[in-house]
C-alpha cells in the first residue's frame, strides 16, 4: 500500500510531542530489555533498590511495547477508548496466565507477573493522554465520522 493511502485512511494523526514521545518510549523499554544482557547499559541506581531488577523487567518492556504500539496504530484509525480498554485486559491476562498458570513455558513468577501489570498500567496511562490530547484530525482522511 502506498505512503499517501496510508495517510489518508488514518482519522487522527499524532501532534508533534505524541509523535517524539512514542519512540522515545520505545527506546526507553528496549534500553531496559536489554538491560539484562549488556551491563554498560544498566541504572545502577535501580539494582541499587531492587537488586533482581534486570531478571524481571523483560515482562514489564514486552507488555509495554506491544500495548502502546498496537494503541498507538489502533487510535490514529479511530480505535474506541473501549477497544484500547479491551486490549489492555486482554495483555493483562495473558500475561497472568502465562507467568502464573502455564509452567510449562515459562517458571511461574509472581514478581515478573506485577511488572507484566506495570507495563500495561503505565502503557494505559500513555495511551489515555495521546487519545486525549494528543492527536488532530486528519485533514486529509477519507475515513467518515
Amino acid at each position: 500500500m502506498e505512503l499517501d493511502k496510508i495517510i489518508k485512511s488514518l482519522k487522527y494523526v499524532p501532534n508533534i510531542w505524541t509523535a517524539l514521545s512514542y519512540p522515545l518510549l520505545l527506546l526507553i523499554s528496549l534500553t531496559l530489555f536489554f538491560g539484562r544482557n549488556f551491563e554498560n547499559i544498566r541504572i545502577d541506581s535501580l539494582l541499587k533498590v531492587m537488586p533482581d531488577f534486570y531478571n524481571h523487567i523483560s515482562n514489564f518492556s514486552l507488555c509495554f511495547i506491544i500495548y502502546i504500539t498496537i494503541g498507538y496504530v489502533g487510535v490514529m484509525f479511530g480505535m474506541t477508548f473501549k477497544h484500547i480498554i479491551i486490549i489492555g485486559i486482554f495483555i493483562l491476562f495473558l500475561n497472568l496466565i502465562i507467568e502464573l498458570l502455564i509452567p510449562f513455558l515459562n517458571t511461574p513468577d509472581k514478581t515478573d507477573a506485577v511488572f507484566g501489570i506495570l507495563g500495561v498500567l503505565l502503557g494505559f496511562v500513555f495511551l489515555c493522554i495521546i487519545k486525549n490530547y494528543g492527536l488532530k484530525n486528519n485533514k486529509l482522511s477519507q475515513v467518515s465520522g
